[in-house]
């Protein structure tokens, strides 16, 4: 018994954009969205529409060019704040930065005008409640040092959807793991996070790229765990 999920997927590098409703998602639900990928907004948007949802907060889960470039377009559409784990707010300065040569000089077009859109810091142990939902934050670096782990809580479970999911952004993914090897990756900072991993209950897994898994599963198939 739990929320309802949806989302759309964005076309550069396929990065997963979710929206999360408490309980059964009925029309008129207030709902949360995680994270930006370049131009998810209109598709958002018309997604949103025909749920007749309605977002009070999107949580960015790191702040990697993929996963923020699409934040100016949704918030434009919706009036509402936008989180980050404190270590990446840096990066949304520049996205292009913080990813490979090749990949910066692909974004230099998207990047052209960007200009950094107002973010709300978050830190290791928040908790922040919109929708009907409890968020509790926790920092996970190896990817970027910002990376973080959101695990949302249903507050009034009604519907038939689960009551806790962790969204693992680019932490964790079905079968492997974020990569280390860009700006602000660490790969011992990644092992101290991934171990982490264990001491927490089972629930499905959000990530940020490819298909929902359990963390279950990916405790006891994953070769990166």
């Amino acid at each position: 018994m739990g929320m309802e999920i949806t989302g759309v997927r964005a076309s550069l590098l396929d990065v997963n954009c979710y929206a999360i409703a408490s309980g059964d998602g009925e029309p008129g639900s207030p709902c949360l969205l995680i994270d930006a990928g370049h131009e998810c907004a209109d598709d958002m948007a018309d997604l949103l529409d025909e749920l007749d949802w309605h977002p009070e907060a999107v949580l960015l889960t790191h702040g990697h060019a993929d996963h923020v470039l699409g934040l100016p377009g949704l918030l434009e559409r919706f009036a509402v704040p936008a989180h980050i784990g404190a270590p990446d707010v840096h990066r949304l300065e520049d996205p292009a930065a913080g990813v490979s040569g090749a990949f910066a000089q692909m974004l230099k077009p998207l990047t052209a005008d960007w200009a950094a859109p107002a973010v709300r810091p978050v830190a290791d142990g928040d908790v922040l409640r919109y929708a009907g939902l409890t968020i509790t934050a926790t920092l996970a670096p190896g990817h970027t040092e910002g990376s973080m782990l959101y695990a949302i809580v249903d507050d009034a479970p009604a519907g038939d959807g689960p009551p806790l999911v962790l969204a693992s952004g680019d932490v964790l993914f079905a079968g492997s793991v974020g990569r280390t090897d860009l700006p602000g990756g660490d790969p011992q900072a990644m092992e101290v996070s991934l171990r982490a991993l264990r001491e927490r209950p089972d629930s499905p897994v959000l990530p940020g790229h490819g298909p929902a898994t359990r963390l279950s599963h990916e405790l006891t198939t994953n070769p990166f765990l």
